[in-house]
């Protein structure tokens, strides 16, 4: 059987709403003056010390001394309304058995602390249009146990307090037409409980709530009950008020979309927003979808900043506001990331701002962008998902924006100057995988235009052979030499790839696994994971391709291209141990890839080990990476490549086995 106490709730708080607001009673006999434009009452004018009932209302009484009633122990009713009583005596009621009070439109401006003490039988108090601007916090801190309906509407009080949770049972308080913006809990108590499962109504309607705020509950119950703890036994009315339906009410529309409460004393629930324009008059909890729910922030720049909590963003719109500059800092709520649109401004740079790591997508078209700071974009790489750089200024882009996808990375339109420094891009272009355009050109010194995916260094002349030879031509030998041997002492290993590249000497000792042919049907494995698009792309198209297409050539084992069938385990164990050198192509997320793992260990665990496995450091990820364990102690002593690196062939290949170049 399904747990019945959701519904018993709901129709508990259902049945409230019918309530009966009037408990006030005719009791005999009875006491009636009024209408009689009396200024005052004097206990001698009470003739019958049993009276029970006692009616003063619609008079000109503006002042009653605290032996008035003495006379009178066992009033039930009293009616005070309308008359011109702006003061009360803390021991004005001596009576011990009240059951109605009323002293409704009067001239009250407050009230004593002790007024109500002991009014165990108080059912119904009726202290409304009156100027009553607070309540003493300790006027229902008493033994009100009967205390049923409480009229404070149509006063001057701008703070509500949780007045009801000092009551017993339950309790209908009304509380509309007043000015209330705040909550507050000044009361002495830093929590409520529902020990006594009270029914609380409270009629909020027709004040001057305008913002929504978490602490209204905070302030009641503490921080540790959820709001839907609370709702079981206090649902405020609060309705007709000029409500702002921004962020702010994100948390509990959130919570409330997800509970029952929701369809519980739904005519309370169905308040409605007076802010933003577009969604005036829709129902808060029931019409606006939690995504309309953003608030407008600040900006010193006079744009648009937006908090979308349920994006979980802030959007900045700057767009056309004749900016120079990014701004330096912006609102931002913790945890949130940011979306900028900077189309249209004189922007000349994309600076390493303070928020660069928090920029999910960043519009900076028809500016006139002409340098990126590389900082800048590598504290991007991990949160960015599109970056818009089109119709700038633009002649060079810096090498570290390859770490974002150029199929989101947009830098059409800009007059990039074809330079040896720029080669790089074609790289990054092409391994875009499947972006429809790669049309992006460049410009030589002498005017042409060329696509950057067809841009080399033969193409623009950039090749070392070419400078070795005008530097020769040029008789500038002996400052060569003399750079090689300072260099030597300096830089040893890469001296070493340099001759080799040059000259084809290999100034080292061999391996041992380079003078054991038995089996070693290929020069180098690749271990790389296939699971990474880009991994894959830059495998395939860039590094298989220059070692096996450019001469001297050397014979690859790539798993995903060569495996036959059977074990795959096997194989791929078999293949390494006929490869002289194992390459393990280190990316982000290689070490939670299943063969990327084994066929790590394998390699670690491969005789003839000196020299044998060497690693490409595929990323900034993969470099952090190496720092850390258990990659520091696998690499210790082993080669480590950078593609970054400008010597990073040439060093590719001083690291293979010794190949003729015919």
């Amino acid at each position: 059987m399904r747990n019945p106490l959701p519904f018993l709730i709901v129709l508990l708080v259902e049945l409230s709403i019918h309530r009966v607001v009037s408990l006030c009673a005719i009791y005999l006999p009875q006491f009636d003056v009024s209408i009689q434009n009396r200024t005052s009452i004097n206990k001698s004018d009470f003739p019958d010390a049993n009276v029970r009932t006692v009616n003063l209302s619609h008079n000109l009484i503006s002042n009653l001394s605290s032996d008035t009633f003495s006379s009178v122990t066992f009033v039930q009713s009293l009616d005070l309304s309308h008359n011109w009583i702006t003061e009360l005596s803390g021991d004005l009621l001596t009576f011990s058995h009240l059951v109605c009070l009323k002293i409704s439109n009067n001239k009250l401006e407050q009230l004593p602390e002790t007024f109500l003490q002991n009014q165990v039988f108080l059912e119904q108090l009726d202290l409304s249009h009156n100027n009553l601007g607070s309540i003493p916090h300790k006027l229902f801190d008493g033994n009100l146990f009967g205390l049923r309906v409480v009229d404070l509407s149509w006063n001057n009080m701008v703070t509500y307090q949780p007045w009801p949770l000092l009551l017993w049972r339950s309790v209908y308080f009304d509380l509309s037409y007043n000015k209330i913006s705040t909550t507050a809990n000044n009361l002495g108590r830093k929590k409520f409980t529902n020990s006594h499962g009270s029914d609380i109504t409270v009629n909020l309607q027709f004040n001057n709530f305008s913002q929504w705020n978490d602490s209204f509950y905070e302030d009641l119950f503490g921080e540790d009950e959820s709001i839907a703890e609370k709702f079981i036994f206090l649902i405020p009315d609060l309705r007709n008020n000029n409500w702002t339906c921004d962020c702010n009410f994100y948390n509990i529309a959130t919570v409330l979309h997800n509970s029952f409460y929701l369809y519980a004393k739904t005519d309370n629930l169905k308040f409605k927003c007076y802010n933003p324009p577009h969604l005036r008059d829709k129902r808060v909890l029931y019409d606006v979808a939690l995504n309309e729910f953003a608030c407008n922030l600040t900006s010193d720049q006079n744009c648009l900043v937006q908090d979308n909590p349920y994006m979980n963003l802030v959007y900045v719109d700057c767009r056309s506001r004749g900016l120079t500059t990014m701004p330096r800092s912006l609102p931002l709520p913790n945890g949130r990331k940011l979306s900028l649109n900077f189309y249209g401004n004189s922007i000349r740079s994309l600076d390493n701002v303070e928020y660069a790591d928090k920029i999910e997508s960043l519009n900076l078209s028809r500016n006139a962008v002409q340098f990126i700071d590389g900082n800048a974009v590598k504290r991007m790489n991990n949160v960015i998902k599109e970056l818009d750089l089109r119709q700038n200024s633009l002649k060079y882009l810096p090498k570290e924006i390859n770490v974002l996808p150029f199929e989101t990375t947009h830098v059409e339109d800009n007059p990039l100057s074809c330079d040896c420094n720029m080669t790089w891009m074609a790289d990054w272009v092409n391994l875009a995988p499947g972006y429809r355009d790669k049309s992006v050109q460049c410009t030589d010194a002498n005017g042409d235009g060329h696509l950057v995916t067809e841009v080399t260094e033969r193409l623009l002349n950039c090749t070392n052979d070419i400078l070795i030879a005008v530097s020769v031509s040029l008789g500038v030998l002996l400052v060569i030499i003399i750079i090689i041997v300072i260099t030597a002492k300096r830089c040893p290993y890469e001296t070493k790839v340099i001759l080799f590249k040059i000259f084809r000497i290999h100034p080292r000792d061999k391996y041992v696994v380079d003078s054991n042919d038995h089996d070693m049907d290929n020069d180098a494995y690749i271990s790389y994971d296939a699971s990474d698009i880009h991994v894959q792309q830059w495998t395939r198209e860039v590094l298989v391709k220059k070692l096996e297409g450019k001469k001297p050539s050397f014979k690859l084992f790539v798993p995903e291209r060569n495996l036959g069938s059977g074990s795959e385990a096997e194989l791929r164990a078999e293949a390494m141990e006929k490869s002289k050198r194992i390459i393990i192509l280190l990316s982000a997320h290689y070490s939670k890839t299943q063969w990327c793992q084994f066929e790590c260990n394998v390699a670690e665990a491969m005789s003839e080990n000196q020299g044998r496995v060497l690693y490409i450091l595929y990323d900034n990820m993969a470099v952090e990476l190496s720092k850390q364990e258990p990659w520091k102690s696998r690499m210790n002593e082993r080669r480590a490549l950078s593609p970054d690196d400008k010597l990073f062939w040439s060093k590719l290949r001083y690291e293979l086995p010794l190949k003729s170049k015919a």
